[in-house]
């Protein structure tokens, strides 16, 4: 339980005896702590702050507060893996002057299993320090297709830009976990045949799905070099031209731009049916098939996906 902020089981076994069983000698935390090398646990624990001595003879320990004493030792972890992040850097150089010349086996690695796949898939995104950025798009090694690595960085400050292929949008669920990320600050777009499955974290690593056949267990990571750059250059290529989610009806004008048609206009870019629309905007089908075909009309689109792309390109999403 305390071996992330450096005790030992001998340590951490003498502290909670003496938390559970109150101020004690050295010769009484040995009948608490049977076969646990007492002497040499109190001097850590007296070390890291974690016990102190009481007056008196003979000598009797005391535990420190739990709240303060581990929030000390939390910071003081904190500052070293700090430290290890900084070295990082220097270590890097010196692993890329050992190297010489770059391997194409050590620019893409194969991952082939599913828990791999889903371990590399975290491990990416923690690795990020500004921004993630994503290729949505079916099948998903997740069954319910959330990310939930997201939710735990998207308050921490990193930015999310993710691509939704439309055809992920059809699952149960699908749309309202999109909303929930949009609302902690995803930003979301959607575009009709997304190439791959792919994440990509700041300018240093990326990772493609392998879906043929139809699975996601494998995948390639992709390491810093010119594949990386391309693949960075199509999510910028396929985000420019891919139409904005909104859900919500913040800003928007008078006309065809009043509010519900703002969230309107952004279903209507992820290809929604008009079944889904009127539950998403708590309508009646026939009052959203009405407000879809005025939207057709005054956008002059003939389809739904055509509509979204149109109000894009005006400055309507």
């Amino acid at each position: 339980m305390l071996a992330a902020v450096g005790l030992t089981g001998e340590q951490q076994a003498v502290y909670l005896a003496l938390l559970d069983g109150g101020p004690a000698t050295a010769a009484q935390v040995r009948e608490r702590v049977a076969g646990a090398r007492v002497a040499p646990a109190l001097s850590a624990l007296e070390t890291k702050g974690l016990i102190s001595r009481l007056a008196g003879r003979p000598v009797r320990y005391q535990p420190a507060r739990p709240d303060m004493a581990m929030e000390v030792l939390v910071r003081a972890q904190e500052q070293e893996l700090q430290r290890v992040r900084a070295a990082a850097a220097g270590l890097m150089e010196r692993f890329r002057a050992g190297q010489g010349t770059i391997s194409p086996t050590e620019i893409v690695e194969v991952v082939t299993t599913r828990e791999a796949t889903l371990q590399r898939w975290a491990q990416l995104q923690r690795s990020a320090r500004t921004e993630v950025r994503a290729f949505d798009r079916p099948p998903y090694v997740e069954a319910s297709g959330t990310n939930p690595i997201e939710y735990e960085l998207l308050p921490a400050g990193i930015r999310y830009r993710t691509v939704y292929d439309r055809s992920g949008l059809e699952l149960p669920g699908r749309l309202e976990a999109i909303r929930h990320l949009v609302d902690r600050g995803e930003q979301a777009r959607v575009a009709v045949g997304v190439p791959v499955k792919m994440f990509l974290a700041d300018n240093t690593l990326g990772l493609i799905s392998l879906d043929r056949p139809a699975s996601s267990d494998s995948a390639l990571v992709i390491h810093p070099s010119s594949l990386l750059d391309t693949l960075i250059a199509l999510f910028e290529a396929v985000w420019v031209d891919a139409v904005p989610m909104r859900f919500d009806a913040a800003g928007a004008a008078d006309g065809p731009r009043r509010e519900e048609y703002r969230t309107l206009l952004g279903l209507l870019a992820a290809g929604l049916t008009d079944q889904a629309i009127a539950r998403q905007m708590g309508w009646h089908p026939r009052t959203a098939q009405r407000h879809v075909r005025e939207l057709l009309a005054e956008l002059g689109a003939r389809t739904r996906f055509q509509a979204g792309l149109q109000a894009g390109r005006r400055g309507w999403l």
